[in-house]
């Protein structure tokens, strides 16, 4: 999912889950970490993985992982599953983009221009860059500031952005586990302990409030190394979690810590590229 262009073209997507089905052996989150504990886990093993909770898991992904007998975990952000909420990074990606202006002053003070697709993405990369390093509850109240600042009516109706939880069940009909990815997506480093705990406990609790079962796998929101801490870490561990994905980037291996995990996000439309860098991947665990 992009909120501003387009995504892997299906196509594309096709031939990379066909090529990964005959090159790798692919596993949800939950399987493969406990292939790792026990150590067994095969030196072509993989796990695929989506964020957030888009419909288009369903009506893109779903299918094409189906036809190809592979599983996938994704990480439900609870808030948004069946509402008409998106998260901010589609509200303010979604303003750059319909947005009639053609000059913006940014929350840092610098004026930015608005006239091409080009200076337009590359404001609205430099504001999300921004916004993910502010406080939670600020970087929020500025979001509101900026979709006012570019006279965009809020794009929090969008109903048919985010799965419905009877999309979820279906997904879980072919082949999805479900992990947590906290209630409403804050970077867990720049909120209170208590506010982490909420949003950790929460996600975890409405999934099995829903299904019946706890998930076992949580994601970090952005995932980077500055986006958590140790402390956030045992607050997933305390909460019930046996594991954690970053998008840190690394092969998990038996010296891994099982709460930062790491990820890679191979976007390339290359056939040839996109195998080349999984093949990266497996080199440098070397």
């Amino acid at each position: 999912h992009d909120p501003f262009f387009p995504s892997v073209p299906t196509a594309v997507f096709e031939r990379q889950m066909a090529w990964l089905a005959k090159a790798y052996r692919v596993f949800t989150v939950e399987a493969l970490v406990e292939r790792l504990r026990r150590g067994t886990l095969p030196r072509n093993a993989i796990a695929i993985t989506f964020d957030d909770g888009y419909r288009d898991n369903l009506t893109h992904a779903a299918p094409i992982l189906a036809r190809h007998g592979l599983k996938a975990t994704i990480f439900l952000a609870t808030g948004y599953i069946g509402s008409a909420e998106v998260p901010w990074v589609d509200r303010v990606a979604l303003a750059f983009k319909t947005t009639r202006a053609t000059r913006f002053v940014a929350p840092w003070g610098e004026e930015l221009s608005l006239t091409t697709p080009v200076e337009r993405l590359a404001a609205m990369e430099r504001t999300l860059d921004d916004f993910k390093r502010r406080p939670d509850e600020d970087m929020r109240r500025i979001v509101d500031d900026v979709l006012t600042t570019l006279d965009v009516t809020d794009q929090r109706g969008f109903k048919t952005l985010m799965l419905t939880w009877d999309d979820v069940h279906a997904l879980t009909g072919l082949g999805f586990s479900l992990g947590a990815h906290t209630v409403n997506h804050p970077i867990l480093s720049r909120v209170s302990a208590q506010r982490a705990w909420t949003e950790i406990l929460g996600s975890r609790t409405m999934i099995e409030s829903v299904r019946g079962t706890p998930p076992t796998a949580f994601a970090y929101p952005n995932g980077r190394p500055e986006d958590y801490t140790a402390n956030v870490a045992r607050l997933v561990r305390e909460a019930g979690f046996a594991c954690a994905v970053t998008t840190r980037f690394g092969v998990n291996q038996d010296k891994t810590p099982i709460f930062e995990l790491r990820r890679g996000g191979p976007w390339e439309q290359h056939l040839p590229t996109f195998a080349l860098k999984l093949a990266a991947y497996r080199r440098h665990s070397d």
